[in-house]
């Protein structure tokens, strides 16, 4: 198959600038960013339900923080974004404080551009390799469907006969092939985009109505049709902004009719397409496809990467989405042969290769609730309207228990990251209707690891089995998430079994991926990419949001029964949290008016660490906002359970000012006067500024009280607990027994 003539664009040489580059050197990141001296830069967002950190090399620009448009990007107008409404924002999550409606659009529109400047690798000539059939004999067939369908275009466009025997309908293509010939005649732009998207819907037809009657004699290899929404322009129907996509593409069976489709909601696309009315804005249009596409994620749980498309007058781009990078093909021109060829070539391949080679998880079945019969004893409102089919494999026992979803509870809505997901299931049991069996929680997530998957000490499954083996035959007076099925999430490539990570999704490809180098000076590649591993874990019980308290007795006792699980890990399994957050601290209550209880999760961050000493190496990890002052500035000093504790008081004083919960809680101007906003939006110098637990009033209440005021810090610069290393276990002992304290005295007021 003869390929296009690529043209290689400039690239810029800029690095994020001003607050953007403050910002990226905060949190989040699993490889330091790198110069652009190649095709582009490289670094990697963590995400989660907070602004995360996970090693102190891992640190990239935060969503949840106001970030400042790249000051060397393109001097081109950029379109007019349509504002967001509000989203509903995770429990908990400090980004849902203090932030207006329009501050968070232009938040998400500058972390948008940011992915373009500093995440995005352009012209990657193997990028078509990455969607394929997945034997030879399918890649072979969709080769030998390329060449017949830019054959039979360009037979039609330039009035020639079709070969006879074909079995294509010249009627049929004709309609089509007119908008691929007003197409051609564009240029390097137009007055409107709009036309554009009927241009690329024929063409689209074109070459699903080509593949149905290859498929229609006898063509095993041909999977599905692609086939472009009815619509365009149009906001999906469980968008929760109000912006609206120009195309979507669907998935049908071989058997449907070659038309527009029917799409209504981002959880029945495959991926957006954005036009732009010239070739200059080529930019723009891969910062809204990155804006749009988080949708995908959000409202699809089985999707592992994404695709998308950009039209830029007559310049179409593919672009494939993963965890640490976005890459970008070279530009397919349509009024050249060989760019209409490899648009062809995109189309026929998506159409031909397996599921999971669309960026869809083959070991999570999508389940749609029909009717109120689905749910049994279950109230329906409680249960999502798309659930989910789960194969859950665990490393130990070798075996796979299969689960249904009742409902969505963390959706991975962000490009970049871990993707981590959360659903509330129930063990399978022959069907798919939701029963009233036990609860469980299974978390599914992609987190980066400097080890072979199944060596990787740091694993949460790991560190969960162990606290799951001390505590088994010793149960503790508290409750503890409790490991029922972990292992590695394994899908069939070339007939055996193997681990679902970055590494499989290069294989695909036949690319080699590389360990990101650890000199930030030195050249960038789209093949530095980190390793991440599929990871999947049962657990139970089921909790609810920190938000769901009635009252501050109620978050008192959640809060100290979550920090003596906390204590126990710590002091019988040698298991340091290093994540103590609104969002890991969970209410579990047995019934709707029982005394609820606190339960401690995610142990992502968390390490094993010597049950005697008690300390990890010193890096950064957590999250932003309830970091302490030594961990959020990467002091060269041990972590220990005091920095945990000292988060706790973060938590404290966090939810102390801005309200527990939304009836409660205080007004983006209120609390925009108070130093604590900058918690949310500052740099980890300006959080430490306005965080030390001594002498400060930002934290009334929230500080340790003695009779000795000598080794009390002045400036806030340093993390005053570190200095009190020496008394650590006493410090920590007189913060059990005030919590203690606190504790009966919540149990006695409710």
């Amino acid at each position: 198959m003869t390929g296009p003539v690529l043209r290689k664009r400039p690239i810029k040489q800029a690095e994020p600038t001003g607050t953007l580059k403050r910002k990226a050197d905060q949190a989040n990141l699993v490889a330091t960013p790198i110069r652009k001296t190649g095709k582009t830069s490289k670094t990697s967002k963590e995400t989660g339900k907070e602004n995360k950190v996970c090693h102190s090399e891992d640190i990239s620009p935060m969503k949840t923080q106001k970030l400042e448009a790249n000051t060397t990007q393109k001097a081109t107008v950029k379109p007019f974004v349509t504002p967001r409404t509000s989203r509903s924002s995770k429990p908990g999550a400090v980004c849902s404080y203090g932030k207006s409606e329009k501050g968070q659009n232009e938040d998400e529109v500058q972390y948008a551009w940011n992915l373009v400047n500093n995440y995005t690798h352009r012209d990657i000539d193997e990028l078509l390799d990455f969607a394929k059939p997945a034997t030879a004999a399918g890649q072979e067939a969709a080769a030998q469907n390329v060449d017949f369908i830019s054959d039979a275009m360009e037979r039609i466009l330039t009035k020639k006969r079709l070969p006879n025997g074909s079995g294509l309908d010249r009627r049929l293509l004709q309609k089509f092939a007119n908008g691929i010939d007003e197409w051609m005649k564009v240029g390097s732009s137009l007055p409107s985009e709009k036309p554009l998207y009927g241009y690329f819907s024929n063409f689209a037809l074109f070459v699903a109505q080509c593949l149905k009657s290859v498929a229609a004699g006898n063509n095993p290899h041909i999977a599905h049709l692609i086939l472009p929404a009815d619509r365009s322009d149009f906001k999906p129907d469980d968008s929760n902004d109000s912006r609206r996509i120009d195309v979507g593409l669907a998935l049908r069976g071989i058997g449907a009719s070659v038309e527009c489709v029917s799409l209504g909601s981002y959880a029945d696309t495959l991926c957006v397409v954005e036009a732009k009315y010239s070739r200059n804005l080529d930019e723009n249009a891969l910062m809204q496809l990155f804006l749009y596409s988080a949708n995908l994620y959000a409202r699809q749980g089985n999707r592992r990467y994404l695709w998308g498309l950009t039209i830029c007058a007559d310049e179409v781009y593919a672009c494939m989405m993963l965890n640490d990078g976005l890459f970008v093909s070279p530009a397919m021109r349509i009024s050249e042969l060989a760019g209409r060829k490899m648009l062809i070539s995109w189309l026929v391949r998506w159409s031909m290769c397996p599921d999971d080679l669309l960026g869809y998880d083959p070991t999570m079945h999508r389940v749609t609730v029909h009717s109120d019969l689905d749910v049994a004893g279950s109230d329906n409102d409680d249960v999502d309207d798309i659930r989910y089919r789960i194969d859950c494999y665990d490393d130990e026992s070798m075996e796979t228990i299969k689960y249904v979803t009742k409902r969505t509870i963390m959706s991975a809505d962000d490009i970049l990251g871990r993707h981590t997901r959360c659903f509330v299931a129930t063990r399978y049991s022959g069907s798919d209707a939701y029963s009233s069996a036990t609860e469980v929680v299974i978390k599914d997530a992609w987190p980066p690891t400097n080890y072979p998957p199944l060596e990787d000490p740091r694993d949460e499954i790991k560190l969960l089995r162990k606290i799951h083996d001390t505590f088994k035959n010793n149960a503790p007076d508290h409750i503890y998430p409790e490991l029922i099925v972990g292992g590695h999430v394994r899908l069939d490539q070339e007939a055996v079994s193997a681990i679902d990570t970055t590494d499989a999704i290069f294989k695909v490809a036949g690319v080699n991926r590389i360990d990101p180098p650890s000199d930030s000076d030195a050249e960038s590649a789209w093949k530095y990419q980190p390793l991440r591993a599929h990871r999947r874990i049962v657990m139970s019980p089921v909790g609810h949001s920190i938000k769901t308290v009635q009252n501050e007795a109620e978050l008192i006792i959640v809060l100290v029964e979550a920090m003596q699980c906390y204590s126990s890990v710590l002091d019988g399994c040698g298991v340091l949290h290093r994540d103590i957050s609104t969002n890991n601290i969970l209410v579990v209550r047995d019934g709707k008016d029982t005394i609820p209880r606190g339960l401690l999760i995610d142990f992502d961050f968390a390490v094993k660490v010597d049950t005697h000493e008690r300390s990890a190496r010193p890096e950064r990890s957590g999250t932003l906002p309830y970091m302490s002052i030594a961990n959020i500035l990467n002091l060269d000093t041990p972590r220990t359970a005091l920095d945990d504790w000292e988060s706790l008081l973060y938590v404290v004083c966090w939810l102390a000012t801005v309200g527990i919960t939304s009836s409660h809680r205080v007004s983006d101007a209120e609390l925009e006067k108070k130093p604590i906003k900058n918690w949310r939006i500052g740099s980890p110098e300006e959080i430490a500024d306005v965080k030390p637990l001594f002498g400060n009033g930002n934290c009334s209440g929230a500080y340790l009280d003695d009779d000795d005021d000598s080794d009390k810090p002045t400036d806030g610069s340093i993390d005053p607990l570190v200095k009190r290393g020496a008394h650590i276990e006493a410090i920590i002992t007189d913060l059990k027994k005030v919590l203690d304290k606190f504790k009966l005295e919540a149990l006695a007021a409710l």
